[in-house]
């Protein structure tokens, strides 16, 4: 069995192993928070696209000005082809949001499916808040979600399971330590007549340790929100949803994402 990074060959089977996953019910949640508290929103920065799943439906709901990006080039491949096929107006790029800048400020930046939970250290996470800021028009809204340790620690009996689609088959084994609060996954996969393994690592944050970073990249917080809903987050919530707004302007400019030449600025 060959060792490989997170997102590489996982890509060719992303989507059998997420297919427990409701895209539909996901965009809605997101477009109504769009809606909400931006409604003039037109362009959208989503960061951490995976195959592309979201984008695609939640490009057409607001027919958004939408430029999906992800540092997986295997991801990316997959995400293009699915747009392809659907006929979807969704751009691509290749881009890291831990390190990554714009041509042009949007309208909102989208982080999704526990991506903030990749970052390791706090350090790593206000770089991806100075990043999304420096992305963002001054009053633009950033949404992103995080997995808790109450998630982790509630749900430790489905922390293993297997599938299979055509030619691909997985078994996916996780643990969570408490005291470090970084949840390790294993997903050993056959590709045809090939075996891969990949070993992801992901930290559970709480809330206390995000609004802080928050506030000083220059964000004010609009909302920390229990799962899908409208209630407030709080100690026993699995999945928090933040509604963050740019308030605060700073000299630094942003060398990847950009959308389409030909793309009109968005009205100020």
């Amino acid at each position: 069995m060959r060792d490989v990074a997170p997102y590489t060959m996982l890509a060719a089977g992303y989507d059998v192993v997420m297919e427990h996953v409701d895209y539909d019910a996901w965009a809605e949640y997101v477009h109504g928070l769009l809606r909400r508290f931006a409604p003039g929103t037109r362009t959208i920065l989503e960061l951490g696209c995976g195959t592309g799943s979201l984008a695609g439906v939640l490009q057409s709901l607001g027919e958004y000005e939408y430029l999906a990006t992800d540092r997986s080039v295997e991801m990316l491949a997959v995400a293009e082809a699915k747009a392809d096929f659907e006929g979807s107006n969704v751009e691509f790029a290749v881009a890291d949001f831990l390190d990554f800048s714009t041509d042009r400020s949007v309208d909102a930046v989208i982080l999704l499916y526990d991506g903030i939970n990749y970052v390791l250290e706090p350090d790593g996470i206000a770089q991806v808040f100075r990043g999304v800021r420096h992305s963002l028009k001054v009053g633009g809204l950033f949404i992103f979600d995080l997995s808790t340790p109450a998630n982790s620690v509630n749900n430790a009996g489905w922390f293993e399971d297997e599938g299979e689609a055509d030619a691909f088959r997985f078994r996916r084994s996780s643990v969570y330590d408490p005291d470090t609060r970084v949840h390790v996954t294993t997903l050993e996969m056959a590709i045809e007549s090939e075996s891969f393994r990949e070993v992801h690592h992901e930290r559970a944050y709480a809330v206390e340790d995000i609004r802080p970073l928050l506030e000083e990249a220059g964000f004010q917080v609009e909302a920390v929100l229990d799962g899908f809903t409208m209630k407030a987050a709080d100690s026993g919530s699995e999945r928090v949803h933040w509604v963050a707004r740019r308030v605060r302007d700073r000299s630094a400019k942003a060398p990847v994402p950009t959308f389409p030449p030909n793309a009109a600025p968005p009205s100020s």
